[in-house]
């Protein structure tokens, strides 16, 4: 079975528009408030909340091994570096856009943003050459 970060980040992935991208993001990685809807008819309907469909680190998750299996593709030949720097750029983006959502949703100081900044840091920005982020494994 496809874990749910990375069938969101396929879904993203597939995903042109950069609005579309970004209402994927709020719905699926972050909590929904408690809302009241009125019908037709007038009356009131009260939805309550929920917890967010995709957790943060599920995404990270999914960041992670998309970037370590396009490296690791990469460095057997089959792939060219232009194909597969492509692909990571398509990644990177998508983790500077969930992490716009993620601040939305969970608040600039949340520990949720934190962790998500912190895990991605080595994936886009590695600290050395020999980093299964840039080798792959």
């Amino acid at each position: 079975a496809v874990s749910p970060g990375a069938g969101l980040l396929n879904k993203l992935l597939r995903t042109d528009q950069d609005s579309i991208r970004a209402n994927q993001l709020r719905h699926y990685l972050c909590p929904q408030k408690p809302k009241t809807i009125s019908s037709p008819d007038g009356t009131s309907v009260d939805l309550p909340g929920s917890k967010a469909l995709v957790k943060p680190s599920e995404l990270i998750d999914a960041l992670q091994n998309a970037v370590r299996q396009i490296r690791t593709v990469e460095k057997t030949g089959t792939v060219d570096k232009a194909a597969a720097a492509g692909l990571v750029e398509s990644c990177r983006q998508i983790a500077i856009e969930a992490r716009l959502a993620i601040g939305e949703g969970y608040g600039i100081e949340s520990e949720e943003l934190k962790e998500f900044e912190l895990s991605l840091q080595p994936v886009f920005r590695p600290d050395n050459a020999e980093s299964e982020y840039v080798k792959g494994v």
